[in-house]
């Protein structure tokens, strides 16, 4: 499954990302991948982390819309919420590397750090079905 990941300009604590797949038989556009992380992103600034976190993380949740989801994770790379797999909550992005063997995790902070937003492409494990 070939993923995309959108983020806005870096938190300076936490990133938030959507991800979804674009071969997905409907996938979403690029316009509902934004509306998703402007909704998740608003709703952490009003809840605070512990809930939003909490509702990130949620597989039936506001947050995980079909092949849409959204995942939070510190400056340092290590998830905060995962609602497509809440069991890498606790893990490190940095080292992570995709279906492909290219090392996305890294691609994602170095985006992340020189240009404080933007897209990274990486093939990964559909856990949206």
């Amino acid at each position: 499954m070939k993923l995309q990941v959108i983020f806005p300009h870096a938190a300076a604590i936490f990133m938030m990302a959507v991800a979804g797949s674009s071969l997905a038989a409907e996938s979403p556009g690029a316009e509902q991948a934004k509306d998703l992380l402007n909704k998740a992103v608003a709703y952490l600034e009003k809840e605070g982390s512990a809930r939003a976190f909490c509702a990130f993380n949620d597989p039936s949740g506001d947050f995980h819309k079909g092949p849409l989801y959204v995942f939070a994770i510190n400056m340092d790379g290590v998830y905060f919420a995962h609602s497509a797999a809440p069991t890498l909550v606790g893990v490190s992005l940095r080292d992570t590397r995709d279906a492909a063997g290219q090392p996305f995790g890294k691609d994602i902070m170095e985006v992340i750090a020189t240009q404080g937003e933007g897209s990274v492409d990486y093939m990964w494990l559909n856990y949206t079905k």
